[in-house]
């Protein structure tokens, strides 16, 4: 069963956190919401969404990230880490990379690589290349927020599995 709500964790820069708390002083609280819908082809490239209790093999499932900054003061160089869910291979182009820049991670968020992930293969003639990560590899995505999270204001990161 897919849920509509969870919570996603958030890793805001060690210095900003630290500055805040010893000073004293105003201080950054970044939320996160994730909202989960059934994307429903219509035809050529349209596509209505509809919320989502369970998911079903073939499904596309559309998830959008909030972070949202509660706090009272900016939250800078903020980060949103959300797995993959289990049982979900990832649609790559459509990770949401406008407010945002995205990395990934094709071993459970133990390492992390530009978005999109790529891989070394080697050919049957032996030579090596890079090529893009295969989308059933990838674990994990991280966003790290452009710029600054003013008090109050929100950005929606996004992104599309394809259920298994």
């Amino acid at each position: 069963m897919i849920r509509s709500l969870r919570s996603v964790p958030l890793l805001c820069l060690a210095a900003v956190l630290a500055t805040a708390a010893v000073a004293q002083t105003p201080a950054p609280k970044v939320t996160i919401s994730v909202d989960v819908e059934r994307e429903i082809a219509r035809g050529d490239d349209d596509a209505e969404r509809e919320p989502v209790d369970v998911a079903r093999p073939g499904d596309v499932l559309v998830y959008t990230v909030r972070a949202s900054n509660v706090g009272d003061a900016a939250a800078i160089g903020a980060r949103v880490e959300d797995p993959i869910p289990s049982g979900t291979v990832l649609i790559p182009e459509s990770v949401s990379t406008a407010t945002a820049s995205p990395s990934a991670s094709l071993d459970g968020g133990k390492t992390w690589t530009a978005f999109p992930a790529m891989v070394r293969e080697t050919a049957e003639d032996g030579t090596e290349r890079t090529v893009p990560a295969p989308a059933e590899r990838y674990t994990h995505l991280r966003w790290s927020l452009e710029g600054t999270l003013p008090p109050g204001e929100s950005r929606d990161l996004s992104f599309k599995v394809r259920v298994m």
